[in-house]
C-alpha cells in the first residue's frame, strides 16, 4: 500500500475511533438511550474550565487531559496528510471539527457541549502538530514513512484495548 493511501485508511480509523469515543463515549446504545431522555435538557458550557470540566469543585483534570491525548494524533495525521498547510489552517480545521463535535453532541443531547472541550481538543492538535514537526526536522522526509508504522503499530494496539472494553 501506498504511504498516502496508508495514511488515509489509517486516519479513517482513528477519526472513527474518536467519533466513538467523543460522542459515544465508548457505548452506543447507552448514549443513544441517553439521547432520548435528555434531548430536552441540553446544555452548553462556554465559560472555559467551568461547568463539565468541574466536579464537586474539584477541577477535572484527566478527562481534560484525555481530550488533549485524544487529538494529539488528529495534528499528527493532519501535517502528514497536508505537507504544505500552514500550522494555524491545521489547527483551525482541528478547532473545527472539535465545534462540530461538541455541536453534534448539543443537537442530539447526547453530552454537554463545552468551551474546555474544544481549548484541550486544539492543545492536543497543536502538540500533534508539533511532534511532526520535531520528527520531520529529524527524519525529512522519512517522519512520514515512519510516522505511518508507528501509527499502524498504534491503531493495531488501540484497536484491540477498544474490543476488549
Amino acid at each position: 500500500m501506498q504511504s498516502r493511501k496508508m495514511t488515509i485508511f489509517l486516519f479513517g480509523i482513528y477519526f472513527s475511533f474518536l467519533t466513538w469515543i467523543i460522542l459515544f463515549k465508548l457505548d452506543v446504545f447507552s448514549t443513544l438511550q441517553m439521547a432520548y431522555y435528555n434531548s430536552m435538557g441540553r446544555s452548553i458550557n462556554l465559560i472555559p474550565f467551568a461547568g463539565t470540566a468541574v466536579y464537586n469543585g474539584i477541577m477535572d483534570y484527566k478527562e481534560i487531559g484525555l481530550n488533549v491525548l485524544c487529538f494529539i494524533p488528529f495534528g499528527i495525521y493532519m501535517e502528514v496528510l497536508d505537507k504544505k498547510a500552514t500550522w494555524v489552517k491545521n489547527l483551525a480545521l482541528m478547532l473545527a471539527v472539535s465545534v462540530a463535535y461538541e455541536a453534534v453532541q448539543y443537537i442530539f443531547g447526547i453530552g454537554v457541549a463545552d468551551i474546555t472541550d474544544v481549548l484541550a481538543n486544539g492543545l492536543g492538535g497543536a502538540i500533534g502538530i508539533n511532534i511532526m514537526y520535531i520528527l520531520t526536522s529529524i527524519w525529512y522526509e522519512k517522519a512520514y514513512e515512519r510516522v505511518n508504522k508507528i501509527a499502524l503499530l498504534l491503531t493495531i494496539i488501540v484497536a484491540g484495548l477498544l474490543l476488549l472494553i
